[in-house]
């Protein structure tokens, strides 16, 4: 949750996304999610630090392990709690 916070924060303070992935040594793709999910949640670029409460991370963190689950499932991949049951048929073929 602090990496998350301190990505956020970064971005509230003006910087860009590639900025704060080379600072935090995340991936763009990743800050850039979490920023978008902290804008839904209600996050203002203009509104400062103040509003990264623990309430609003967990709620970013939700809406983001759910928006994993389903970039996978577009990208048509199993999820990774299902067996593998698509490996089977490449060892088989």
């Amino acid at each position: 949750m602090i990496e998350i916070r301190e990505m956020l924060r970064l971005w509230l303070e003006g910087r860009g996304l590639r900025e704060v992935a080379r600072l935090s040594g995340t991936d763009r793709k990743t800050v850039r999610r979490y920023v978008e999910r902290a804008q839904s949640c209600g996050v203002d670029r203009e509104g400062g630090a103040g509003q990264l409460t623990d309430e609003l991370l967990t709620a970013v963190i939700a809406a983001s392990a759910g928006s994993v689950r389903t970039a996978r499932a577009r990208r048509g991949r199993p999820s990774r709690r299902s067996p593998g049951r698509s490996r089977r048929g490449w060892i088989r073929g």
